[in-house]
Order: structure tokens, then sequence, then C-alpha cells
């Protein structure tokens, strides 16, 4: 069942992945304000969303045939550094760090975060080291931390060499909205590109994220992007009808942050919090 939701635009900026480390936190710092900006807007009328559908959200990777994906991640040889680049610098006022990103005794990829008492905000992100995802369908079994104030994300992002498009697909958990049974979560559902009008909305659901996996993605086409949760989806954003046409080469990217304003965070201080990442896969969309 899907409740309501409201829907804000604003300019939008990418995340720095590139570059040095004065550029990834100027650039964290723009999105991170724009975001707020997003997020204390007042609502718009929401776009309409499908019914839910009937699948097993539980799936497990020795469910899938890696053959059948042209990007396919378990974890199961690690964190293969020919295909991720994991972050040791700064974003988001966060001090990223391989300490942070690690493969569990269960063979899923684990990101952390913690407000230390001594060190400040310590947390983990990981990046493709491919630059050049095209149209296609992604999908990953994620489970959030259930701890409020911490914000768990997937996106794409086109950084090239810092002169990218900035275009930005964005998946994003601010777990303060994990919030008991009458208001179990939401999802935080964006799109940005350089110089162009954003949308970004809460999608309140009627499950808590943190509970339990759950496959959430995106498909990418030349008309449109689809997000989706279980193979249900949350919105469709037709280009011919907005601003942003996401036709530019991308990498995908987890990482784990805060803030006081939109995250509401910080978490309580040496609390350390889990985002888990069970699998992500890629099917291209064959060229029509």
């Amino acid at each position: 069942m899907i409740r309501w939701k409201w829907m804000v635009a604003v300019v939008g900026v990418g995340l720095v992945v590139g570059g040095c480390v004065e550029e990834r936190e100027a650039e964290a710092a723009q999105r991170a304000a724009a975001q707020v900006e997003a997020g204390t807007a007042a609502n718009d009328p929401a776009p309409e969303v499908a019914a839910a559908a009937d699948v097993d959200a539980n799936a497990n990777a020795d469910d899938i045939d890696p053959a059948e994906y042209d990007f396919y991640e378990d974890w199961s040889d690690g964190i293969n550094a020919e295909r991720w680049l994991v972050a040791g610098w700064r974003e988001h006022g966060v001090q990223m760090s391989p300490e942070r990103v690690v493969v569990d005794e269960d063979g899923r990829l684990n990101i952390t975060f913690v407000n230390d008492a001594e060190e400040g905000y310590l947390g983990g992100a990981l990046q493709t080291q491919r630059e050049d995802f095209r149209y296609g369908r992604w999908e990953a079994r994620l489970k959030p931390t259930s701890v409020p104030g911490v914000l768990n994300s997937m996106y794409t992002i086109d950084w090239g060499d810092g002169d990218g498009t900035k275009q930005e697909i964005d998946i994003e958990f601010l777990t303060y909205t994990f919030d008991g049974p009458e208001h179990p979560g939401e999802v935080w559902i964006a799109l940005h590109a350089a110089g162009r009008e954003s949308t970004g909305f809460s999608q309140p659901l009627d499950f808590d994220p943190s509970a339990d996996f759950h496959v959430w993605g995106w498909e990418i086409t030349p008309e449109y992007i689809e997000w989706f949760v279980d193979d249900q989806v949350l919105y469709r954003y037709v280009y011919a009808e907005q601003d942003i046409t996401v036709d530019a080469p991308y990498m995908l990217k987890f990482n784990v942050w805060t803030q006081e304003a939109w995250i509401h965070g910080p978490p309580t201080e040496d609390l350390e919090t889990t985002y888990q990442i069970d699998w992500v896969r890629f099917k291209a969309r064959e060229e029509e």
C-alpha cells in the first residue's frame, strides 16, 4: 500500500567522486544544500504509483545466474579492486575509509557509520570503476540501518573528470523516517543534473526498509526512468514532460553519511550503524 507522498523541484548538483579532496568537499556541500532545500520545500502534487506486485523480496544470490547480467556483484571474491573503488576521502563532512566497507561472514557488504565522540563523523563509500554504464535495469538487495539520523544511499552519477553532466539518479534512505507501525518508513527518490531543475520526493511505504532485505532499483531508458522496490513501481519520470534527460554514461555508488538538516542527524554518539548490500546487478537494455 502506498499512502501519500510529496514532491519538490530544485536546481540539482552531482556528488563528486573524482578530483582533489577540496573539490569533493565543495561538491558534496553543494549537493547537501540542494537536498536540504528539497527537503524543506512546499508540497507539490504527487505522481501516480502502481499497485504492489507479488514477488519474493527475500530471494538471495543463490537464485541468480550471473551470466545473465552485464554487471553482477555478490562479494563472493571480496571487494574486487578491478570492479570497485573504495573511498578514503571526505564527502558531506564525513571521513570515509575502507575500514568501514567490509564483507561480513555471511558474504554481504557492510558499510558502517559512527558518530565518533573523538574523531567525528566516520563513514564509508564505494563506487564502480566502470563509468560507462548506459540504459538498462539496476537492482540491489539492500537493508539500511534502523538507527535514526543516518542516510544510506544507492545512486548513479556522471562525474567524468569533474566536467561531467552531474546527471544523478538517487535512492536514499532517511532512517529517521523508520518510525513504528503507524509510519514504518519512507524512501527518498530524486533526479539531478547540473543546471537543470531537479526532482526529489519522499515516498511513504507500508513496511520498514530496515526490518529485512528488499530489492530496490530503477530502469533507465531513452524515454523515462522507473524507480521500484520488489518489482513495485514507485515513480516514472518521463523526459518529455520534465527538464532532465539522462543520456550520459555514469558510475554506480553507495555511501553513508549524516547532517542535522534533512537527515535529522547525527545519530547517538559511538553507536555503530550498518548498511547491508547483499548483491547488485545490471542488465543492459538491448539496442533497438
